[in-house]
């Protein structure tokens, strides 16, 4: 059962929720380089030691989106993918990771999808874990004939999805960028 939140603890919810809405505006806007800890504080009306209470840096408030990317695909996406045979599985799983790319924007994604931002491959758990077990699942059932390690799959398949939301990046969002996902996909996945 949930505990039922004190005003303060709704009170610190919203504080934590406003730094992470104008500070992610403001990357989209400068790039992580080009903001700092106090103008994020001013922007959001709040104090510079106020920020820290909530996050360590302004890196840890830019990890906040993939937290709560992993989250989603942890504690909701991966049950609902469940329902999908494969590889409709796959093509649904990136469709979701298409759509964080449309909604964080074309500005935030063309600063997020740069040499320098390891934290792609840095993160093991959350999206790349469920993603790992579709591919484990669908190996154990003899529906996907790739002979490579699920971690292997994972890695590649991530590679394509990365590098399609980068070409999307790249222009301005011009085109439909789930429909090109599954096109690209679809070319790695048909051997399978």
């Amino acid at each position: 059962m949930k505990e039922k939140l004190t005003s303060r603890d709704k009170q610190a919810q919203a504080t934590k929720k406003k730094i992470y809405q104008v500070g992610i505006k403001l990357i989209q806007k400068y790039g992580l380089d080009g903001v700092n800890v106090t103008q994020i504080a001013k922007s959001a009306g709040i104090s510079v030691g106020t920020f820290y209470h909530y996050y360590q840096s302004k890196l840890d408030l830019f990890m906040e989106l993939y937290r709560k990317a992993d989250h989603y695909y942890e504690t909701e996406l991966a049950h609902s993918l469940k329902e999908y045979p494969y590889p409709q599985n796959i093509y649904r799983f990136f469709e979701e990771y298409a759509e964080l790319a449309v909604k964080n924007g074309v500005p935030l994604t063309q600063k997020m999808y740069i040499p320098e931002n390891t934290l792609f491959t840095a993160r093991t758990q959350g999206m790349h874990s469920v993603l790992e077990t579709l591919v484990r699942d669908a190996q154990g059932c003899g529906l996907c004939k790739l002979k490579s390690t699920p971690q292997e799959i994972e890695k590649e398949l991530f590679l394509i999805a990365r590098g399609v939301i980068f070409d999307w990046a790249l222009y301005e969002g011009s085109y439909d960028l789930k429909e090109k996902m599954r096109k690209m996909l679809t070319l790695y996945l048909k051997h399978a």
